[in-house]
Formats: structure tokens, sequence, C-alpha cells
């Protein structure tokens, strides 16, 4: 688990202030909707025109989201209503329709995507990953 801190910590260039982890590229993506082929032409951009040679940011998004994954700072993402009151996991992660309010889950134009998704951190994952590695762990006595 240091290793892997220690790797997103590692900065950009150097002198940079900014590490792999603090790129805030990927929470851009997300904030703005930006398809992965966007992010994949950024990311190439930016490490082989903007920044100076031999730095270390990633050239594809499934590079940095390895990175975040490897971690533990990935999501779970899970289907809900379009009035918020079932979500789609268990017993009802297959159904097309919501049983309370009786609407659909995808949308009329396509039968994959989801009229809302709620994405939310797995807590007790991400309190055990920072307990293993010694120096957070200290912090947080």
């Amino acid at each position: 688990m240091e290793l892997m801190i220690t790797k997103a910590s590692t900065p950009l260039f150097e002198g940079s202030s900014m590490n792999m982890l603090s790129t805030m590229l990927l929470n851009l993506k997300i904030v703005h909707g930006v398809s992965n082929v966007f992010m994949d032409k950024l990311f190439s951009l930016l490490k082989m025109e903007l920044l100076p040679k031999g730095n270390n940011m990633p050239t594809t998004i499934y590079e940095a989201l390895k990175l975040i994954k490897e971690l533990g700072l990935n999501y779970d993402s899970t289907h809900n209503s379009t009035n918020g009151c079932v979500f789609f996991r268990g017993t009802l992660k297959d159904c097309k329709v919501y049983p309370k309010c009786n609407t659909n889950r995808y949308m009329e134009e396509s039968q994959c995507v989801p009229w809302k998704v709620l994405q939310h951190f797995l807590l007790i994952l991400r309190l055990l990953q920072m307990y293993m590695c010694k120096t957070l762990a200290e912090l947080l006595i």
C-alpha cells in the first residue's frame, strides 16, 4: 500500500507541485461528462507536447483509472428510479420497471442507459486501506 501511495504522490515532473493523483483531470471528466476518447487525447497532448520531457503523466484514461483503482479510490454505481424511491441491487438487480412507481429503469431511446445512477465510495474498504498504511494510520489515531 505504501508503494502505491508513493507512486501516486510522485510529481508529474521535476519541480512540479502537482502529483499524478492530484491532476484534477478525472474530476473534470466526471463533472463535465467528457468522453474517454477525448480524455485519452488530452492526456496524450499534455504528456507529449505541454509537459517537460520525462514527465510521469499517464498517457491514457485507462492508466489513470488503474492507479485510482489500485489505491482503492474507486466507487460503486447503482441504478435507481427517477423518483429516487428504489435502488436496483439484490433481488431487483435485473428489473426493467420500477416496482414502486411503475416507471422505466432505462431511457426510452436506449435499453442500456439508466435514468439515474448513484455513485458512492465504499467507506469500509477505504478506511481499511488507510489503516494498512503505517504513516496514515498514525495520523488517523
